[in-house]
């Protein structure tokens, strides 16, 4: 991607994963041309990365807006998610190389060291984790599985502007670190059955902060 829309793209992204533009947002390319002191062609070039990202949403009428998040369309990715990323783990477990090995070790390291110096610093932990569990649907092998992956990947960042709240980062890298240790044995079904655990184990959480957030209703 040639520099000025690999530019403006982060730039966009930077601007919507710090809140700049809220979950519903309307992204108008005048403003985000501005913004990113560019034309209007590589703001288009890059929201449509981003819809493909799972980060916007483009309407029929081609408007864009930030991605927004209701219950009923959480339930729906988490399902997808808890069988999608289960079955890939179990993939990567017969198909991860040790260079991707050394490269998830890298980032579960760098998890633990965030953990242990800036716990209070969820954004960059949801990058590392969104890193983490794509190296894993990479690992997997399956170009098909991983583009369906690639538009869910930012999911739970979506969920994190749209609460304002993380789910618990330090229960998520012991996960994490068992996850790693089947994949690094070779163990397909229990590297499937971690990763599923893990998926509902995100799911339990974002189902707290939503009944906390909405006044602990039924």
């Amino acid at each position: 991607m040639p520099t000025a829309k690999l530019r403006t793209y982060h730039t966009i992204r930077k601007a919507i994963l710090s809140g700049m533009f809220p979950p519903g947002s309307h992204l108008r390319e005048e403003e985000l041309s501005e913004l990113c002191n560019t034309s209007r062609t590589p703001v288009r070039q890059a929201i449509r990365r981003l819809a493909d990202e799972g980060l916007v949403t483009i309407a029929a009428n081609k408007r864009s807006y930030v991605a927004d998040v209701d219950e009923t369309h959480a339930e729906e990715i988490f399902d997808l998610l808890a069988f999608l990323e289960s079955y890939l783990a179990g993939l990567a477990a017969t198909r991860i190389t040790p260079e991707k090995l050394t490269e998830l070790q890298s980032i579960l390291d760098l998890q633990k060291h965030l953990i242990a110096t800036h716990p209070e610093d969820d954004q960059r932990f949801l990058e590392l984790n969104i890193q983490f569990h794509r190296l894993i649907h990479q690992a997997g092998g399956s170009p098909i599985l991983l583009e369906i992956a690639s538009r869910v990947e930012n999911f739970t960042q979506s969920l994190y502007l749209k609460h304002g709240r993380a789910t618990e980062n330090a229960g998520s890298v012991d996960q994490h670190e068992q996850l790693f240790n089947a994949l690094a044995s070779g163990d397909r079904t229990r590297s499937e059955l971690l990763m599923r655990l893990h998926v509902e184990s995100v799911r339990k959480e974002c189902r707290e902060i939503w009944l906390d957030l909405n006044g602990g209703r039924d």
